[in-house]
């Protein structure tokens, strides 16, 4: 028996655990950055609201903004095709296109009605 060629197949991994651990690992980092943002947007909500300062407010506001068009860079990857099946393709893309703008304005006010949870959450937790 080969003794070096025991040692380098004592521990395998198949490439179908690598890549399903690699997606796990994948989601987790991106699961905990959006929810480290979320904090930190409801945190800047949260002293905004303490203190009462427009610079904080308006901090708020920009940081909103932009963890809107954070999500929505992952939202708009995907373009919701509802009206392929329509032979006049220009109407298709108008229809489509509506309805796009439909679920990215709800986008806007899922990631807006998250903050707020965030910061009562924060407030709830300050408070004890």
């Amino acid at each position: 028996m080969n003794f070096r060629g025991y040692l380098n197949h004592l521990f395998e991994r198949p490439p179908e655990e690598i890549r399903a651990a690699t997606a796990v690992r994948n989601f987790a980092k991106w699961f905990f950055a959006l929810l480290r943002n979320f904090v930190l947007v409801g945190l800047l909500k949260y002293f905004y609201d303490k203190t009462g300062s427009e610079f904080l407010f308006v901090i708020h506001q920009v940081a909103l903004f932009v963890i809107f068009l954070y999500c929505l860079s992952y939202f708009d990857q995907w373009y919701v095709n509802l009206f392929c099946f329509l032979e006049n393709k220009a109407l298709a893309h108008r229809l489509n296109l509506a309805v796009n703008i439909v679920i990215t304005m709800l986008l806007f006010f899922l990631v807006n009605r998250a903050t707020s949870i965030v910061v009562i959450e924060l407030s709830r937790a300050h408070a004890v």
